[in-house]
């Protein structure tokens, strides 16, 4: 937490530098961060293990192997040698804790093991990996490392504030405070506030999910059958404000309302048969996009599954863990799931996916 002082400074020193936007001075920092974590091993650890060693920090482990593993991951991060980013999904979830001190002693570890860092939103990654795709189809998504990561002020998302009755220098300057602010709040600092928000929504939205997988259950013959609905919808992301922005960037400034349908539809074609016929090579191109689709289609054509909350959460784990970390410690479920002959998760992002506390003894030991 920044003191008074730290704040009047920063707007001393914002109001001397109008020429820096909030977009640079926020991919600023980003660089800096981003630069921070080269020689890290990115390790993803979902809700549960986020528990479990919660739980062996508090001096109650539910298994031995949760202290060793804990003391594993506290000596690498220590060293500089590994990092364990926060998501927008293990942070949402986590934070349901009715409990205060078991949420604040959650959030204080997340602060521990990673560093105050976590990985982009996932509507943010969607966004940043589908202009890139437009941009560059020839590209993968290693030119958006600098972007990706972010502070845990920033788990939920960056956006900044606009006061409507301020001129643009001064919401320039207040905004570009707001993020030195942000910058500086750790999970702890959350925790401390309001409990995270309901699940309501997220069971709501796994009703709805359930209905439609029954009422088109006797339409879906194959998993490619199942894959390429999940693809159909997933391309509508690519929205008709993604398409604007996107002919901004080409230089198209003043594209009329019918160019821009007509570039949206093109590209959500595009993309559709890529991900049909080129699945591997747009795991590397839209993989936050991809894996959702392909988790989706998993589940859609395991006609016995049905989804919940949870399984939604793991879903967005999935989203967050395989792309831009080198291991994933998760759940049994979703890692069968992910590893399965039709998904093929860890061979397609070069991840380690561990489920068991021995394999993952196994992997931080040798290393």
């Amino acid at each position: 937490m920044l003191t008074d002082e730290q704040i009047l400074e920063n707007l001393r020193r914002h109001r001397t530098q109008p020429n820096v936007s909030v977009t640079e001075y926020f991919q600023s920092l980003q660089n800096t961060l981003s630069g921070d974590l080269v020689g890290r091993r990115r390790i993803y650890l979902d809700t549960k293990y986020w528990i479990l060693l919660r739980d062996a920090a508090l001096g109650r482990p539910r298994s031995h192997s949760h202290i060793e593993i804990l003391s594993l991951l506290r000596a690498l991060v220590s060293k500089g040698t590994a990092i364990c980013p926060l998501s927008d999904a293990a942070y949402a979830e986590s934070m349901q804790q009715t409990d205060g001190k078991t949420r604040l002693a959650t959030a204080e570890l997340m602060d521990e093991l990673s560093c105050g860092v976590a990985v982009s939103t996932e509507k943010t990654r969607i966004r940043m990996e589908l202009l890139n795709f437009v941009a560059t189809p020839a590209a993968d998504v290693g030119s958006l490392r600098d972007k990706v990561w972010v502070k845990t002020g920033f788990v939920l998302g960056e956006n900044v504030p606009h006061v409507k009755t301020w001129d643009a220098e001064a919401n320039l300057v207040a905004q570009k405070s707001f993020i030195d602010l942000m910058w500086s709040q750790t999970v702890a600092d959350f925790a401390t506030q309001e409990q995270g928000r309901s699940m309501t929504s997220l069971q709501t939205s796994a009703v709805r999910i359930n209905q439609k997988m029954e009422k088109y259950a006797d339409e879906i013959r194959s998993f490619e059958q199942a894959a390429k609905a999940e693809f159909s919808g997933c391309v509508n992301l690519f929205s008709r404000k993604l398409a604007e922005a996107a002919l901004i960037e080409k230089g198209y400034q003043n594209a009329t309302a019918e160019q821009i349908g007509i570039f949206q539809e093109t590209v959500q074609r595009g993309l559709f048969n890529a991900l049909r016929l080129r699945p591997d090579l747009m795991a590397t191109r839209v993989p936050t996009l991809f894996i959702h689709a392909m988790c989706h289609a998993a589940i859609r054509w395991n006609k016995t599954r049905k989804l919940d909350s949870n399984w939604l959460f793991d879903i967005h784990h999935a989203c967050a863990g395989l792309a831009y970390h080198e291991a994933m410690f998760t759940e049994h479920p979703l890692r069968a799931l992910l590893l399965s002959g039709k998904m093929r998760m860890d061979e397609r992002f070069g991840t380690h996916i561990f489920s068991s506390e021995q394999d993952v003894l196994r992997y931080l030991a040798n290393g």
